[in-house]
């Protein structure tokens, strides 16, 4: 084990040898997590969040900035939904903390991605690197300055998606479970890219697999926009038949 230690711009500029596995930022040991669990949190930050080509296209001003709070947004999500799903499974008498949220392939598919495993290497997007590093530091940290309307954004949200939902649409698993946006602007996201084929507006859509259609309309409802990245809360039909995660 060694102890990793990152500048004020989140990049790994040390490793210190030793028994510790924490990870030190600013001369600061960041609370709560390794060292080994901050780098695998971060490293799913970057295979899930948008590349910065993308991003230029749909954040033509300021691509940099929607990165970063792209990549906030994310790892508030993943925190809350690790919250919700150990309350749930503690009344269960079950347990689900942050080790298991980190090795669960069932919520985000970036654990699976090669992309994973360049977020550890020398390759890569190295400013995409920083952001999901950063976040990681900053929720844990909780240094939330300048970052405020992405918390209270995402206030609630447990998942999101990227260009995949707004390519496939209604055969998306989302949509086969209902989402409702939260604002018509939400399924506009994508409206001027041009580097991705099959993208389209996407709008509210009502639940499709029979088993949901039957209980509801709607699992989800979306909440924000950062990056090339939609957000989704349980929706209100969906936590009133107990669905907590």
């Amino acid at each position: 084990m060694a102890s990793l230690i990152y500048n004020k711009a989140g990049a790994l500029e040390g490793i210190q040898p030793g028994v510790a596995d924490d990870a030190i930022y600013a001369g600061q040991r960041v609370p709560y997590l390794t060292g080994s669990q901050l780098q695998r949190y971060a490293a799913i930050i970057y295979a899930e969040s948008t590349y910065l080509g993308l991003l230029r296209q749909i954040h033509p001003v300021q691509p940099i900035v929607e990165m970063e709070r792209e990549a906030f947004a994310m790892a508030v999500t993943m925190y809350q939904y690790a919250r919700s799903k150990s309350a749930a499974f503690q009344r269960a008498q079950r347990f689900y903390g942050l080790q298991d949220l980190l090795n669960d392939s069932g919520y985000t598919k970036g654990i699976n991605s090669p992309i994973l495993q360049e977020y550890y290497g020398e390759a890569g997007d190295e400013q995409r690197r920083r952001s999901a590093t950063l976040a990681v530091i900053r929720l844990f940290t909780r240094q939330f300055w300048g970052f405020e309307s992405v918390v209270e954004a995402v206030q609630g949200a447990l998942y999101w998606d990227g260009n995949d939902l707004f390519r496939r649409y209604k055969d998306h698993y989302r949509a086969k479970k209902g989402f409702e946006l939260g604002h018509s602007d939400h399924g506009r996201l994508y409206q001027e890219v041009t580097s991705l084929e099959g993208v389209q507006v996407i709008q509210s859509c009502p639940a499709t697999d029979p088993a949901v259609a039957v209980l509801r309309t709607y699992t989800f409802r979306s909440c924000a926009t950062f990056g090339g990245s939609i957000f989704f809360q349980l929706h209100p039909q969906a936590l009133e038949q107990g669905i907590s995660w």
